[in-house]
């Protein structure tokens, strides 16, 4: 997928999210990670919208999905602050989800 275009599909997809369509988020973010399998923000967003929508099983399997591609790319980057941003991110959703915070 082009760059320009996986792009545009995450800003619509996150647009859905942010207008409450969490449905429409859902079939967004999961079209664009069955794509892009590593795509981290398209992974947080698909935990996220499956969060608001109530589908918490779901989404704390994506956002352990999603902890292990940022650990993955923190390793790959030591020191990254957009990557050690996005793992106490990744954390903090977790936890409100009632799960530990293992890195």
């Amino acid at each position: 997928m082009a760059q320009n275009d996986l792009g545009e599909k995450i800003g619509a997809a996150w647009a859905l999210h942010r207008q409450g369509n969490h449905d429409g988020a859902i079939a967004q973010f999961t079209a664009l990670v069955r794509q892009e399998p590593n795509h981290i923000d398209a992974m947080y967003g698909l935990g996220l919208a499956q969060r608001s929508s109530g589908q918490k099983d779901e989404a704390i399997k994506t956002f352990e999905n999603c902890r292990a591609l940022v650990n993955r790319a923190l390793a790959d980057n030591p020191g990254d602050d957009k990557y050690e941003i996005l793992q106490r991110m990744v954390s903090q959703r977790l936890a409100e989800l009632g799960v530990g915070t293992g890195k």
